[in-house]
């Protein structure tokens, strides 16, 4: 019996041990998933709602012990993966009763993901001391929905991205009494969005009742030797008596165990087209993999890779029965992002920086501006390099094929398909 083995159970593990399964439905392929967590498959980008009190626990879990049941798929949740030997192929483990197992594989996934980014840990002697959280786990969402339960005074979140706004959106469902996010970029949502789309979702969290500070950075050092609310009095002239703090400020891909075990790392696991490592017997995928020097941290690159990592990993398996597979080709950007009543699609290169704007290689389009629609141009073929569109809830469901489609076009083909879009909206 052949024996795959895959380390994590978030989007990218779950998605290759399905595809791996499907390529190979035999039962001489015994397919093991370890998860440090428990639920191991769990939906991480609905966490907030769960902290917002508006989702019970229970309506997180996505794959339940019958469907790894019917895959004939082993899942070792709360289950760290501590040694990796790949030489003898071998994954030692320990579960959280402190059982050590020594599992072989003949190929191994790895899909670690990524951890969140905390540069600041206060010590027992810091008077912040358990009022600093972040929000990447369900731990960490347990942990935080049962600070806000006793501690409903003003909260702090550090970052402006996606889930530091969706994080700040659920303190205020809470019941937390004044939230603020605290951006260093010069507006929110700085990857996906631009000045004009980003400036219409400020005005609409600012009516929500959130408090928006961007070109801010505060010292977060400080918070070894002083509480929250001094860290945000500055901001709030000592207006809000902040307790809490959330750390929203990306994440960095778990390679620590791939290090220790000699495989090529750099921001990521290093993998090549096939997604295979510096070992020939192990592949990675998602968060923790890093292809042409890019770590995506996106779903649809964690789905992609995925797959060429499972089919790739059944051709090393059975080169016989299961074809060579493509290869994988850098993910084109393509984001959907609700936040409230408002969504925003974006596809290929959609936001410029103001040194790409300078340069006269690129030029902008605004289409609409209710919804916002606008297109970006390369300037030296003349194709559409990327878009976006932002507006009310349906803005997602109505232009992610569209803004796709148009990206690589010529930009008068494109504004005729989007021309055409917006007359049908009409």
């Amino acid at each position: 019996m052949k024996k795959a083995v895959i380390i994590g159970a978030g989007i990218a593990g779950i998605t290759a041990a399905a595809e791996l399964r499907k390529l190979y439905p035999g039962t001489d392929l015994n397919i093991t998933i370890v998860s440090a967590e428990n639920p191991p498959d769990y939906s991480r980008i609905r966490l907030p709602e769960f902290v917002a009190g508006t989702l019970a626990e229970e309506a997180l879990v996505l794959h339940r012990h019958d469907w790894f049941r019917r895959q004939n798929i082993t899942v070792l949740p709360e289950t760290q993966a501590s040694d990796l030997h790949c030489q003898r192929k071998t994954l030692s483990v320990r579960s959280a009763q402190g059982t050590n197992e020594t599992l072989s594989y003949d190929v191994l996934i790895i899909a670690s993901g990524a951890r969140a980014f905390a540069p600041c840990r206060p010590s027992p002697e810091s008077p912040a001391f358990g009022s600093v959280f972040t929000l990447r786990t369900i731990a960490d969402a347990r942990a935080l929905k049962k600070r806000i339960e006793t501690h409903r005074n003003a909260a702090v979140v550090i970052g402006g991205g996606l889930l530091g706004i969706e994080a700040a959106r659920a303190l205020k469902t809470a019941g937390v009494n004044g939230v603020h996010i605290v951006e260093t970029a010069p507006y929110l949502l700085p990857r996906q969005l631009d000045r004009t789309a980003s400036a219409l979702l400020t005005e609409y969290l600012t009516a929500e009742g959130l408090t928006v500070h961007t070109g801010v950075s505060l010292d977060l050092a400080l918070l070894e030797t002083r509480t929250p609310q001094e860290l945000l009095a500055p901001l709030s002239a000592g207006n809000d008596p902040a307790e809490t703090v959330v750390l929203s400020m990306g994440v960095r891909s778990e390679t620590g165990l791939a290090q220790t075990a000699g495989i090529a790392c750099g921001k990521g696991i290093t993998v090549n087209a096939s997604m295979r490592t510096s070992e020939p017997a192990v592949f990675a995928a998602g968060d923790c993999a890093e292809f042409e020097g890019v770590v995506w941290g996106i779903v649809p690159a964690a789905l992609e890779q995925a797959k060429t990592a499972a089919q790739n990993a059944a051709h090393y398996l059975y080169p016989e029965s299961v074809p060579q597979p493509e290869p994988y080709r850098q993910t084109v950007p393509r984001t959907t992002l609700s936040i409230g009543n408002k969504e925003t699609v974006s596809a290929g290169k959609a936001v410029l920086t103001d040194q790409e704007v300078q340069s006269g290689n690129w030029k902008e389009h605004v289409l609409s501006e209710s919804p916002y629609v606008r297109i970006v141009e390369d300037t030296q073929t003349g194709t559409v390099a990327g878009a976006l569109a932002f507006g009310d809830s349906g803005t997602g469901r109505i232009f992610l094929m569209p803004l796709q489609k148009a990206v690589g076009n010529s930009v008068p083909a494109a504004l005729e398909l989007l021309a055409a879009l917006q007359f049908h909206r009409g």
